[in-house]
């Protein structure tokens, strides 16, 4: 338990004294403002860790407060009270960044536990932010594709080995490794850079459209065409054609495919003429072509046209050392991007060491795109200038899916076995918590020297939540 400084600002004098009390009772140093002009004062004057705010008071709107508090010390956790709680008030608050958001009446006990996490959540943005100012830290905004690492190396080197060679490429790996972005850099670095890039993916489009996507239609070619449109191939005509997915390309759609490598010609939908066109292509999937092949889904034919260059992008967690660097690049890409659209701005956030742990440790099926995802869903939900485990919800929910192979876990599957075993039905989740929730208490409380508010505390419960369960249970405090 940390004791830590506390400003409580609201024009509610009972208010201020039920806090005060309680909070000094705790441990922690207080101090008191009776409107938004005291407590602006005091917050300049002083460093606090907790700020507790009012967001109705007679000289100033506590949004507004929040913000010169925001704007003087961004690192201090913020948790805005009021007495009507309403959702423009609520999403005002979460937009501002605020900590947290409650109501009046509440339990005197959660706002302990509150102000623990608050001042924990400060204390961990600050030496997150120490560190970062000795830390030197690439900017990888300018470039085209992030990773240092011997893996992407090789992707690297491949790459400009065939740029500059306008032969056919068939990326290979997984879902999110970030295969089209291999091949916009291939074109990028080829001698059609200056002419288009089409990107096509093959999975997203109904087989029964793909073929008039793909090559175009004349006028009266089917019911509805009143006139005619180029294909995805004409359309990238002197470029690069990206095929992405395949291997979902439908089986009578894969001869005119070939035909266009091997001839450099196609016929758009209802045309008796054939086209001409110069178009490199370049193909991806995260599919074993070779058992498609097997199974009679894929021809062998346009599997080795396709085949001629093949690069494997290997999935992030054979990169892991590569996470670091990636997650900076999004937290500028997104972080910029949101300023852009925000009048009130938005600096980069730091990221905590535990979270850099957990990334680290997680196994990533979605790959790259996955972690993409998770750190512009984190910035979304983030309050403050660095981004906690707190925000990241999917990896606190793998760590719990690692522990589900503990001895614990192991014990509870067992006992669940002899419950089904036995019969006993309609009993079995009141006695498997009962049988883990009686110890759990008495452990705490004898670490508590039986100090019931202190044991609530730190079981995350209030106090009349524990004195249930101690007559519940029959426990000898």
């Amino acid at each position: 338990m940390r004791n830590y400084h506390v400003l409580i600002v609201d024009d509610d004098d009972s208010i201020r004294f039920v806090l005060q009390r309680a909070l000094e009772q705790g441990g922690h140093r207080v101090k008191t403002a009776r409107n938004a002009r005291e407590g602006i004062e005091l917050f300049q004057e002083q460093s606090f860790d907790v700020v507790f705010l009012d967001i109705f008071m007679p000289d100033a709107n506590g949004l507004e407060t929040l913000e010169q508090l925001q704007a003087h010390d961004p690192t201090a956790s913020v948790i805005v009270i009021t007495a009507h709680g309403n959702a423009q008030t609520a999403i005002g608050a979460t937009r501002r960044r605020a900590y947290d958001y409650i109501t009046k009446p509440f339990d005197i006990y959660e706002i302990r536990t509150l102000t623990q996490r608050a001042g924990n959540a400060a204390q961990a943005v600050r030496v997150a932010e120490s560190k970062a100012e000795t830390d030197t830290v690439s900017d990888p905004t300018g470039q085209e594709m992030v990773g240092t690492s011997t893996a992407m190396q090789e992707v690297y080197k491949q790459i400009g080995r065939v740029a500059l060679r306008d032969v056919t490429v068939l990326l290979l790996g997984e879902s999110g490794t970030g295969k089209e972005m291999v091949a916009q850099a291939i074109h990028r670095y080829s001698d059609r850079a200056n002419e288009p890039f089409v990107a096509v993916n093959c999975s997203a489009i109904p087989g029964t459209l793909l073929e008039s996507e793909l090559f175009g239609y004349v006028r009266g070619a089917f019911t509805g065409a009143t006139g005619s449109r180029r294909g995805r191939f004409e359309q990238a005509s002197g470029g690069t054609i990206f095929l992405d997915e395949i291997a979902d390309l439908p089986l009578e759609l894969q001869p005119k495919i070939l035909r266009v490598l091997q001839t450099r010609e196609f016929e758009p939908l209802g045309a008796d003429v054939s086209h001409k066109v110069d178009v490199r292509v370049i193909a991806a999937t995260n599919q074993n072509l070779e058992e498609a092949m097997e199974q009679g889904k894929f021809r062998e034919d346009l599997y080795y046209r396709l085949n001629v260059v093949p690069i494997h992008l290997p999935p992030l967690r054979e990169h892991k050392e590569d996470i670091p660097e990636l997650v900076s690049h999004f937290l500028q890409q997104f972080a910029g991007s949101m300023s852009q659209t925000s009048n009130m701005g938005r600096k980069i956030p730091n990221v905590h060491p535990g979270v850099m742990t957990m990334l680290i440790n997680y196994d990533w099926p979605g790959n790259v795109r996955e972690l993409e995802n998770m750190v512009k869903r984190a910035l979304v939900m983030a309050t403050g200038s660095v981004l906690l485990p707190e925000h990241f919800p999917s990896l606190l929910d793998a760590a719990l899916n690692i522990q589900r192979t503990s001895p614990l876990l192991a014990d509870l599957e067992s006992r669940v076995d002899r419950y089904f075993e036995e019969g006993q039905q309609g009993v079995l989740r009141a006695e498997i918590i009962a049988q883990i929730e009686k110890p759990l208490i008495e452990m705490v409380l004898k670490r508590t020297q039986g100090n019931r508010s202190r044991a609530a505390e730190w079981l995350g419960i209030n106090r009349n939540t524990l004195n249930s369960k101690i007559r519940e249970y029959k426990i000898q405090v």
